[in-house]
């Protein structure tokens, strides 16, 4: 049993197979797994670059907006205090006393750079140019929001006169609002450079239409509502606002027009803050020829009846539709005012009217009181001239006429300057100073 052999010995031998060792891992990612990390690494950073993008611009707004405010601060100060020289010169207490207020008002409008006027006149091309005035040219101007404007350039040969009319109407301007008065959206003062901006009006002047300018024609309810819109005007200024206020150069080309023909008063270069205790101010002539009370023109003697002198004039050039003075007519037409009563004494005053008026139709009544108040308004004594609340009263019948026109003055001025044995003084004489107040209320018939 010792020599029994193992089965195994009797197979034939075979080659040994080298063993393989199996190594168990973690199994590989998926692929879905890897490119969700990778969303998130571009998403973090797409995140942070946003934050650090709104970050700059936020630093950057802010810086501008500090920048600005105090570019602005310095203009308005600088604008401040060129408006305390002009009233540290005013003559009389109440002037000084509403210092405060006007200054006030100046902070309420904006300020204008002077580039973004240049872009919005395009450089104040001529072909933007509205018109020029004693103050300067006046261009329109697009802004970047869309909105037009009326840019006012003061004449830079005009020096330190022409810095006070431009304090004088951005003084005026801020402490007055209404409807019939034109609206200041700003300023602008870059070293040399005074400008101001209005409202801008789609019908720009009344000349342009009454004079023949452009093919415009206004019916007479259109010609009446202008005349009531002036007349609301001038007794806002004279009698309801604020401050007691003389325009001193009411006029046609003075007269803006919006898109709904409503007129508003503009151009207060020449404006006048009026002292309630005093009855009259000495000062220089300024203004418009034919358009200038006697009493002011001659003697220097400015009250608010100036303006209803100028009022009285501007509504004849309303109703008949021609300039107040035109020498290529005949002699007795040249001079409106004059022409006006030499039609009324003959009782044939529709001849005034405008031919084109005429022909689309009028109420006859209505068209000869509007010229009979035009009348009254030129009478050759200041103080029998009607307030511009009776004014008002009277274009829209609420009280009655019982006042008589007189004579208007200069009637005979032409022939007496040529005269040599009459001088100013002598006319002078004919139209004494009118310092007290007095009714309208006439004799019912005066003397020629």
């Amino acid at each position: 049993m010792a020599n029994m052999v193992e089965p195994d010995s009797l197979l034939p031998s075979s080659p040994v197979m080298p063993r393989r060792v199996l190594q168990v891992g973690a199994p590989p990612a998926p692929k879905e797994n890897q490119n969700s990390k990778s969303h998130r690494e571009e998403l973090f950073f797409l995140l942070g670059g946003l934050v650090l993008l709104i970050t700059l611009l936020i630093l950057l707004f802010l810086y501008r907006k500090r920048i600005q405010s105090e570019t602005l601060r310095k203009k308005i100060a600088s604008s401040n205090q060129l408006l305390a020289k002009v009233m540290m010169t005013a003559p009389t207490k109440q002037h000084q006393a509403s210092m405060e207020f006007i200054s006030e008002s100046l902070r309420s409008i904006s300020y204008f750079d002077l580039q973004t006027l240049k872009r919005a006149t395009k450089n104040f091309h001529p072909a933007n140019l509205l018109g020029s005035g004693g103050f300067g040219p006046v261009y329109r101007g697009k802004l970047a929001d869309g909105r037009l404007i009326a840019v006012k350039k003061l004449s830079l040969n005009k020096s330190q006169q022409g810095e006070k009319e431009f304090l004088q109407e951005v003084k005026l301007i801020t402490s007055i609002q209404h409807k019939n008065l034109v609206r200041l959206l700003g300023s602008c003062i870059d070293g040399p450079q005074r400008i101001l901006v209005y409202e801008y009006m789609k019908n720009k002047s009344l000349d342009l239409i009454i004079y023949g300018k452009c093919d415009q024609f206004l019916n007479w309810n259109a010609r009446f509502q202008i005349i009531l819109g002036i007349a609301r005007g001038l007794q806002y200024l004279h009698e309801d606002s604020y401050v007691r206020i003389v325009h001193r150069d009411i006029k046609a080309s003075n007269i803006l027009l919006d898109e709904k023909f409503l007129p508003k008063i503009g151009d207060f270069g020449l404006a006048r803050f009026f002292p309630e205790d005093e009855a009259y101010l000495s000062t220089t002539f300024a203004g418009t020829l034919g358009y200038t009370a006697p009493e002011y023109a001659i003697r220097g003697e400015l009250t608010e009846r100036a303006d209803i002198y100028s009022f009285g004039v501007l509504m004849l050039e309303i109703i008949s539709c021609r300039k107040n003075t035109d020498l290529t007519l005949p002699s007795e037409k040249q001079y409106l005012p004059e022409y006006a009563w030499r039609l009324y004494k003959r009782s044939t005053l529709m001849d005034l009217v405008d031919p084109k008026m005429k022909q689309d139709g009028f109420v006859e009544k209505d068209v000869l009181q509007a010229i009979h108040v035009a009348l009254l308004c030129l009478h050759p004594l200041a103080n029998l001239r009607p307030p511009m609340s009776e004014v008002v009263a009277l274009l829209t019948f609420k009280i009655e006429m019982v006042a008589t026109p007189m004579r208007p003055a200069f009637l005979d001025r032409r022939r007496r300057r040529h005269e040599e044995t009459h001088s100013w003084d002598d006319i002078s004489d004919t139209f004494p100073s009118q310092v007290v107040s007095g009714s309208t209320s006439l004799p019912s018939r005066l003397e020629n």
